[in-house]
This record gives C-alpha cells, sequence and structure tokens, in this order.
C-alpha cells in the first residue's frame, strides 16, 4: 500500500470510530455529507450492509435534499436483489438531481442485473457524458460489453481505465479475461509488459504477464515474471503455485516441488498443494512419495477424487493391485460419471486377471457413449484373451460403424479373421488397412507378436491388391 493510500485508510478508520462512538451514546459528533458518504461506502466495501444502510438512513435525515444518500441507499437494495425498491428510490433521486453521475450508474446497474445489457449501457454512457471525470464508468461500461461478448470493446475501456488506474486489481483481471476469451495470448503479454513500465512494482500485473507466458507456452519467460510477482509480495501464494506449475512443464520437477512446499509458509496448507506434488513425485517415479501426498491430499479434502485416483496410479505402478483397485474405486465413489476413471478401472480389471469384471467395465463404457476406437481394439483384445475370438470380430465391426475406416480396427480385424482362418475376410479387411497406409498394419504386432514370424499372414499381407 502506498502511504498516501496509508493516510488516506488511517482518516477513514478515525472516521468510522467517531462514528461509531456516537451510535454507543459516548458523545455527539456532526458529520458533514462528505463524511457520511464515506461511512456508508465503508462499510458497503466490507459487506456490512445492515450498518450502511442504517448509517445512510441518518445521513439522509439530516440531508433531505442529498440526492446521494438516496443513491446510496438504492445501491445496497441493488446488492440485496431489491431491484424495484431501488427504482422507485432512484426515480425521486432524479426529481432532486438530474445529472447526477451516479444516478445513471446506479440505474445500469439494475439494469445490468436484469441482464438487459444494451438499456444498461445506454445508462453508463450517460454518467461519462455528464462525468468530469469519465475513466470511472469505463469499467461498467467494460463490464456491459464482456457481457455481451464483445472483448475488445470491453478490453478498449479496461485499458483506458488501467491508463489512470494501473493497479487496480479487478480491471486487470478483468481485461486478462477478456484477453483470454479471444485467445489473444500475444496481445496480452504485449499490453502486461507495457503497463508493467507504468507501473512496476505491481505483483498481479507481473503474475498475468507470467500466466500469459505460460499460455504461449513460454515457460521460461512465465518463470521470470512470476519470480518479480514474488519478490514484490512474498506471501503472494498465487506467483508461487503458477511458477510451480511452470517448472513442471521445464521439466524441473524438483524445484517445482521446493516452490509448492514454499506456499505452506505462507497458506493453509490444501488438498490440493498435496495433490500437485504428489503429481511431481509420479512424474519421477518415486510413486511410494507421491503416494504419501495423495494421501495427504485425500486426508485434507475426503472429496478430492483425483488424489484417490492418482493413490490408484501409483499402487499400480507398484503392484500392488489390490490397494490400486481399492483407491480407484473411492474415486469412482466419489465422481461415478467420469468416465475416465471408469476407463481406468476397467484396465486395471483386465490387467489383474479380473475379466469378469472388465468385461462389464468396457460394456458400460460403450453404454455411456465412449466410442473412442482404444475402447473398442482394447474390449475386443479382452474377448480375445478368453478365447472369444468370435466376439471380438463382433466388437470390431460395431467399433467400426463408429469409427469409419479406422485404420487400426481394418487392420485388427484382419488378424482375429486371420487367426479364425477365414482368410478371405482377413485378406478383405487387411487389404482395406493397407490402401490407407502400407506400414499402418504394424499395429497387429503390438497384440499379436507371434505373427510378424509368421509366413502365413506374412504373405496374406503382400497379397496383391485389386
Amino acid at each position: 500500500m502506498k502511504p498516501e493510500q496509508h493516510k488516506d485508510q488511517n482518516k477513514i478508520n478515525a472516521l468510522i470510530e467517531r462514528y461509531e462512538k456516537m451510535l454507543e451514546g459516548d458523545f455527539q459528533s456532526f458529520f458533514d455529507s462528505y463524511e457520511f458518504e464515506d461511512i456508508v461506502e465503508y462499510y458497503i466495501d466490507n459487506g456490512q450492509l445492515g450498518e450502511a444502510m442504517a448509517s445512510m438512513e441518518i445521513a439522509y435525515e439530516q440531508y433531505p435534499f442529498s440526492a446521494g444518500f438516496l443513491i446510496k441507499k438504492a445501491q445496497i437494495l441493488t446488492i440485496l436483489e431489491r431491484l424495484n425498491e431501488a427504482e422507485s428510490i432512484l426515480d425521486i433521486a432524479e426529481t432532486l438531481e438530474p445529472s447526477n453521475v451516479d444516478l445513471y450508474i446506479a440505474k445500469g446497474s439494475i439494469l445490468s442485473k436484469r441482464k438487459k445489457h444494451h438499456e444498461a449501457l445506454k445508462q453508463f454512457h450517460k454518467s461519462k457524458s455528464l462525468s468530469d471525470d469519465p475513466v470511472d464508468v469505463y469499467p461498467f461500461i467494460a463490464f456491459e460489453y464482456q457481457c455481451l461478448g464483445k472483448f475488445y470493446d470491453a478490453i478498449k475501456y479496461l485499458s483506458e481505465f488501467l491508463s489512470v488506474e494501473p493497479e487496480d486489481d479487478i480491471a486487470i483481471f478483468n481485461i486478462a479475461y477478456c484477453f483470454e476469451r479471444l485467445d489473444a495470448y500475444d496481445d496480452a503479454v504485449s499490453f502486461f509488459s507495457k503497463l508493467i513500465e507504468q507501473t512496476p512494482y505491481c505483483e498481479i500485473t507481473w503474475y498475468q504477464l507470467g500466466l500469459f507466458h505460460n499460455k504461449n507456452k513460454d515457460y521460461k519467460k512465465a518463470v521470470w515474471a512470476l519470480d518479480y510477482a514474488i519478490l514484490i509480495d512474498e506471501c503472494f501464494t498465487a506467483g508461487y503455485h503458477e511458477k510451480a506449475r511452470s517448472l513442471t512443464q521445464l521439466g524441473e520437477i524438483k524445484e517445482a516441488i521446493k516452490t509448492y512446499l514454499i506456499t505452506f509458509d505462507f497458506e493453509e496448507a490444501t488438498g490440493y498443494t498435496f495433490l500437485k506434488i504428489g503429481l511431481c513425485y509420479k512424474d519421477l517415479s518415486m510413486y511410494k512419495q507421491a503416494i504419501r501426498y495423495f494421501t495427504k491430499a485425500s486426508h485434507q479434502d475426503p472429496q478430492l477424487s483425483e488424489a484417490w485416483m492418482e493413490s490408484g496410479l501409483c499402487y499400480d505402478a507398484i503392484g500392488s493391485s489390490d490397494e490400486a483397485l481399492h483407491h480407484i474405486k473411492k474415486a469412482l465413489y466419489l465422481s461415478p460419471n467420469d468416465l475416465e476413471y471408469l476407463y481406468i478401472q476397467t484396465g486395471v480389471y483386465k490387467k489383474t486377471g479380473l475379466y469378469a469384471e472388465a468385461d462389464l467395465g468396457y460394456q458400460k463404457l460403450i453404454e455411456l457413449g465412449c466410442d473412442s476406437p482404444t475402447i473398442w481394439i482394447e474390449y475386443a483384445n479382452l474377448t480375445h484373451t478368453i478365447n472369444e475370438t468370435k466376439d471380438s470380430i463382433s466388437l470390431l465391426k460395431q467399433g467400426l460403424k463408429a469409427n469409419k475406416n479406422h485404420l487400426d480396427i481394418l487392420c485388427l480385424l484382419g488378424a482375429y479373421y486371420f487367426i479364425q482362418k477365414d482368410l478371405n475376410n482377413a485378406k478383405k479387411f487387411l487389404d482395406k488397412g493397407i490402401k490407407q497406409d502400407s506400414d499402418g498394419c504394424t499395429v497387429i504386432y503390438k497384440y499379436f507378436p507371434e505373427l510378424e514370424s509368421n509366413i502365413d499372414f506374412n504373405q496374406l499381407l503382400n497379397f496383391p491388391k485389386k
């Protein structure tokens, strides 16, 4: 906080203390209209709407011809979603002071709440035309353009506002949102770089610059920008989290872990942070250490299904199938509609020889609309494993309907027909695959390595195609 901001805040604190002592009956005190405006604004800013309304009523009793206090009351009612009452009060305020800039901001805010964004814009533009300092209205105008999906227009007004108020957090986040919606990452990098030239000691601006370097996959520059954000405010935990993410992308996993751990000095440990640390250890193939942090994550946040799933994957990686399935089942219990979790569970069932459970898993995936070639290919492989090759062929034909002329499915159909000694159909599907890609049928050897040295099969692959 700048020295002048400290000074202003001290004045406000003293004003509020004097006002509250008066309410307690300790002494009588006079407040001019500007002081009452500050008092009301203080309570609104702090979410103390009851106190704001009470102070506004006292102010209005002393200054009954001031439209300003009626407008403040309307603003409070708008926050409370009592829009009709707010409109009625603004009608009275307009008779007292029709050129009041705040009047049209209040009217626009009600229209915005009612999602009448075009009408709200008219009110905000009217306020702008009446104002001696129209830049204060720009964030309201920008917000309506955001709601209308006119992000370039929103950026125009937010950038003008930030040229005057370069450290306004809300405006910075809003303009970042607009750039992101437009996928205008280069423009965002350029904008925030220029804003930093204007105000080099704002950690939020450096943070946003780091975010957009990340989105541009320029991770080294992201770390550079985020280091400045942290240097300005060592307690700025969002900067550490984003820096750790960038370090992970750079493959600097151990540094990422250290960076995540620093956040515990400034904020309470969360399940999410434990999860991220666990993922780092998993990337290093340090599965037991990863499990330790995933367990911490699930203890901190028992509803964090990803922590349970990642524990399951790590247990699977170290050969503890029972523990793996226990944790994966818990993840699915927490997120029953997560198809990726169901797919992972099915794969572990198959891997551990629980073929009936795996069969049910693939059936459920298909029933839920999973039509990817991988599902059909793996399901077919499962049925072949349990000596149901005819079912494998039937499944791949269904998969081919969902994935027309898919190369791997065509080639594997040829292989299954060959195993069934149906050479005509084997040749038919292999030829279709080879026509797409002469080298594509090598996928067969992933599932049937023995066919690579099978003379009859290789002769079939080399059949002259019509």
